[in-house]
This record gives structure tokens, sequence and C-alpha cells, in this order.
């Protein structure tokens, strides 16, 4: 991707087009530039719906998980939406562990030290690939980020881990792209480097951005993509999966397969890596058209890391949506109850909504700490947040791994 987007706070307010009063989005005649206006209720609906989001995709994706490699799925799944409750799984639970002592100890960035005893002490069961490779180097006394380095953890180049842990960290600084990018850095760094922070700061910038713009979700995209080294895969393949979708509006196998053959076949990256499972992102959203349902559908589809992808696909599309749109469809079936088996130190048991409301606490504190400031919109309590424009954080590295360039 060669072409460099640039936004000033004036285009990025514009993009997040004030709506009608009535949505606990403020509407005034001067509003202060550079800002937006949202009652706590709104945020906590977006919130609820970008976390229940990536649970249902996450976990209702698992079947589909690595079963369609050279080929899609030849039709589109029907499912309910966890009727039995969610659980912890590694597409959720390494987040909500840091989401949760983030909220108990009142600290955005977990010093990487802390991360450590956090990690020897919870991240010992359901844990894969470079995250597991991490966690073994802790034990040899390495620590963050040395422990993502790719000259130390061998996965740390390609490895998923640098999508399918970080959404959250979009919701919890809504407007603010650069925070969230920041703050998926920090932890993503565990376990990745390279090409997957490129996904990184991808996926938690349109997230963050998500949380207020009104427009398509292809429109969504391209601002995002001012958060990515224009030199990484992760712009390519968004470029790309854009360039097939409007080629192929009508046969998203037709697009899927000319992703698969660029990607897989010719560039060699792996089924568990970013480049090829964020293109498959994109796909399910673009042809999913904010349909929840139908954008979950895609993702599980398209295939590849299919749980991760709904769970990525699931989260941009709840945080657009809200938790109440997604309880109205008619395949929702989800009780109020997360259970935990894999993360001692957390609750064995909690509400989905209680999670949803730790979110908010931690996002109240990224939003202070970012300029931001609570206030009453229409009389309600709410915030007044700083917007940010998507920037490049961290750059790829001058001769980044691939694999015809294997550590």
């Amino acid at each position: 991707m060669k072409t460099k987007v640039f936004l000033t706070t004036t285009v990025l307010a514009a993009l997040f087009a004030t709506v009608t009063a009535g949505t606990g989005f403020a509407q005034t005649t001067a509003p202060a530039p550079g800002t937006r206006e949202i009652t706590r209720e709104v945020l906590l609906d977006r919130i609820y719906g970008g976390w229940a989001g990536m649970l249902i995709g996450g976990l209702e994706g698992l079947p589909h998980e690595f079963k369609y490699k050279e080929q899609p799925r030849a039709t589109l799944p029907d499912f309910t939406f966890l009727k039995n409750g969610a659980r912890t799984d590694d597409d959720n639970d390494f987040e909500w562990t840091h989401l949760w002592f983030m909220d108990k100890e009142s600290v955005i960035k977990l010093p990487y030290p802390r991360l450590v005893e956090i990690w020897k002490a919870n991240m010992n069961s359901g844990i894969w690939v470079a995250n597991k490779k991490a966690r073994d180097l802790m034990e040899q006394g390495v620590v963050p980020p040395a422990t993502g380095s790719a000259a130390h953890n061998p996965h740390a180049w390609y490895n998923l881990s640098g999508q399918f842990c970080v959404e959250s960290y979009g919701l919890i600084a809504p407007g603010m792209p650069q925070t969230a990018a920041d703050i998926g850095l920090h932890y993503a760094h565990i376990a990745v480097s390279e090409e997957p922070l490129q996904a990184t700061q991808f996926w938690t910038s349109l997230i963050a951005l998500r949380a207020f713009h009104e427009g398509s979700l292809d429109d969504a995209l391209q601002p995002a993509l001012a958060a990515v080294d224009p030199k990484s895969c992760m712009a390519e393949v968004v470029a790309d999966a854009r360039k097939a979708f409007h080629a192929h509006p009508d046969d998203w196998k037709a697009a899927r397969q000319e992703i698969d053959e660029k990607w897989r076949v010719q560039r060699q990256w792996n089924g568990n890596s970013t480049p090829l499972n964020g293109a498959a992102v994109c796909l399910a959203l673009l042809y999913g058209h904010d349909d929840f349902y139908l954008t979950l559908q895609y993702a599980m589809a398209i295939g590849h890391d299919a749980d991760c992808n709904a769970a990525t696909a699931g989260t941009v599309v709840g945080a657009r949506l809200g938790f109440k749109r997604i309880a109205a469809l008619p395949q929702f079936q989800m009780p109020d109850r997360y259970v935990n088996k894999t993360r001692p130190q957390l609750p064995a048991e909690s509400k989905i909504s209680e999670q949803a409301e730790t979110l908010l606490r931690v996002a109240e504190r990224v939003i202070l700490a970012n300029g931001g400031e609570r206030i009453t919109v229409a009389g309600q309590p709410g915030y007044r947040i700083k917007l940010q424009s998507p920037k490049v954080l961290e750059r790829l590295p001058e001769n980044p791994h691939e694999p015809q360039n294997k550590p």
C-alpha cells in the first residue's frame, strides 16, 4: 500500500458526524473542536456490544477453526448465540485477565515485571504457539518485550495473537486510535513483534474509530490504515481485500480464492499468520455490511483461523451496533454468564454485563488520561472525549522476517 493517509482532528471530527438527539450523543450548536460527547449509557452499550461480539464470534467459531484451508466452506453456517453462556478461551481470556488486573490495580499499562507475575500465576493452560513460547521464556527469566522478540520466540514474526489478543484495547479507547494502538502494542509485545504488531495497530485503531463512525464499513477501513506502516503486509492485505470485494461484490468465494492464492499459496503465509487472517476478516466485514450475524457467518466460512477471525469481526461490528441491537437478533440466546476454567486468580464465574462494566471503568480512566472529561450529556452522565487521528506508532524493522526469510 503506497498511498499514505493523513487525518487531522478536524477531518476526524467530520468523519464522526453528529447524529440526532435521543441517541446518547451530544448535539450542540458549537461543539468543542476535535471532541465528541457521549452518555455513559451509550458508551457502555457500545463496549458491551464489542465484548459480546468477541465472545460470540470466538466461541461459536470454534467448530470451524482450521477446517477450510484450500477452499472455503461450501455454505454459510447457521448458528445461535451461546445458549449456554460464554467461557474462557484464548480469544478472550488473555485480554480479560489483563483488563481485570488493569481495573483492580488502576493501571492502564501494567508494567512488564508485573505481567510476568500475572502470567506465571494464570497462563498455564489454554495457551498455544507464540503465547506458549512467551510463557516458557518467562520461566527462563526472560521478560517482555524480549519474550515477543523473533530472536527468542520463533512464532513472534507471524503469529495471530497480534490480532486476537488485542481487540478489547480498541473498545477502551473510543475515538482515540493512537491510544488504543499504544495500549495494544504494550500487551502484544509480550508474545509477538514485526508484522503482527502492524495487525495490532490496525485492529485496535479500527475498533476505536468504530465507536463513533456512522459511515459504511468500507469507508472505515481506509482511515484505520493510517495506523499501519505502508510497507507492511497488513497494509497490503487490507487493500487486496477491498479490491477483491469490489471486483466480486456478489461472489465471496471468488474473492476469498483470490486472496488465498496470493497470500497462502504464492507468499506462503501460514494459516496462523496475521496477513492471511487479516485479509479474511476484512472480507467478512465487507461482505457482511455491518449485519452482525451475516458477518460472523462469512468469517467462519472463509476459513483459516476462523474462530479468531470471527472474534475480531464480531468486535468490530459489535462496537458499532451496540449490545442492545445484538440482543434483539433472533439468534441471540446467550445468558448473562461467563465461566472461567483457565485463569485461577480471576473469578470462577461472572456476568458478561459485569465484564462490560469493568471495561467501561478502564475506558473512563483512559478517556480522562487522554484529555477527556466527565460531563452531563442531555441530563445524563457522560464523557467529552478528545478525538485522535490514527497514526503509525511502530514501524516494521528494516529487514522483517517473512516466510521466505524465517528466523
